[in-house]
């Protein structure tokens, strides 16, 4: 988030700019992982959750997430994660990712069931959420829109470690269709 100051020196007036620090790495997905469908930087764990650079549109440069739900065969979640190691305890931090859904192409076809954004922080060796937002398939806006739709979670890590994690979960019964894209993520201190 980009906060405006006004200061007045003298008889100038002036404006300063402050923005909170960005910590994640690779937040557009540009750069290749270990194979050209993983983003370097991020952990992903599930089916069919990749880096994909050939759908459009894109938020911003040429990559993007892309959850394939209608190849998903099995119940498991699938998603991707990032492990933080300096940011302050008890400062509130805003994990935010852009989505833009399709739709699936017959009225017979479940789209996924849920999308979550999840802050965590380690503690004594496990995993512990400390904000966690739920959105629905239908919360996000289409690809034929043009628009993307703003996910976001706030929370306070109880360390200097911190987890952003996105959770994507397919449609419980039925035949699955649909896609979900992720784009130009952000981890900004408050």
């Amino acid at each position: 988030m980009t906060r405006f100051k006004l200061l007045l020196i003298g008889s100038v007036l002036s404006l300063v700019i402050q923005a909170g620090a960005q910590t994640l790495q690779n937040p557009s997905f540009e750069q290749e992982g270990v194979g050209a469908d993983q983003a370097e930087s991020w952990e992903r764990w599930g089916d069919w959750i990749n880096r994909e650079t050939e759908w459009t549109p894109v938020r911003d440069g040429s990559c993007m997430i892309g959850y394939h739900h209608w190849k998903i065969e099995n119940s498991n979640s699938s998603g991707l994660y990032q492990d933080i190691e300096n940011v302050t305890p008890g400062k509130e931090y805003t994990f935010k990712v852009y989505a833009m859904r399709d739709d699936p192409y017959n009225a017979d076809e479940c789209p996924p069931s849920s999308i979550e954004l999840r802050l965590e922080s380690t503690v004594d060796g496990q995993q512990v959420t400390v904000g966690s937002k739920v959105y629905k398939f239908n919360d996000i806006s289409t690809t034929l829109s043009g628009t993307w739709t703003p996910l976001r979670v706030s929370a306070k890590p109880r360390n200097s470690t911190l987890r952003p994690v996105i959770i994507v979960e397919p449609c419980i019964e039925g035949k699955r269709g649909g896609t979900l894209k992720l784009d130009d993520a952000a981890l900004i201190s408050e």
